[in-house]
């Protein structure tokens, strides 16, 4: 028996890792320098382009933020069975934003009301009102 190369060793590699079908992957450097596909952009030129692309007069999709409180801003308010139909959150949710969130926002007070016959109603008053 003789010497056993790399080669023998694992047999689906020839040297230094390249498969024996002669199609290597390449050395490093070109690793790195080959481009594949589009060529990157720079942050500014993708805003410029953001910029550009977008027609005017268009607005923006509201966040789910100003949904909640375009609901609790409603002479009725709210219960958290229509914010969770609007927002498409499960109740906790609900809960926690109007704990975490709205409840912290400056000038705004959160004022909870209990009907006797029918939900718990959410809904948001100036501060100095």
């Amino acid at each position: 028996m003789g010497r056993l190369t790399p080669a023998d060793a694992l047999p689906g590699l020839g040297a230094v890792g390249t498969p024996r079908n002669g199609r290597g992957v390449g050395t490093m450097e070109t690793m790195m320098t080959k481009r594949i596909g589009q060529p990157k952009q720079s942050g500014n030129a993708r805003a410029a382009k953001a910029r550009t692309a977008a027609p005017r007069g268009r607005q923006r999709p509201q966040t789910k933020k100003q949904i909640a409180v375009s609901l609790l801003q409603r002479s009725k308010g709210a219960s958290i069975a229509e914010m969770q139909r609007a927002m498409g959150w499960q109740a906790h949710s609900v809960r926690g934003f109007l704990a975490a969130t709205v409840k912290k926002m400056p000038g705004v007070i959160l004022v909870s009301e209990k009907a006797e016959n029918g939900p718990r109603r959410y809904r948001v008053e100036a501060a100095g009102a």
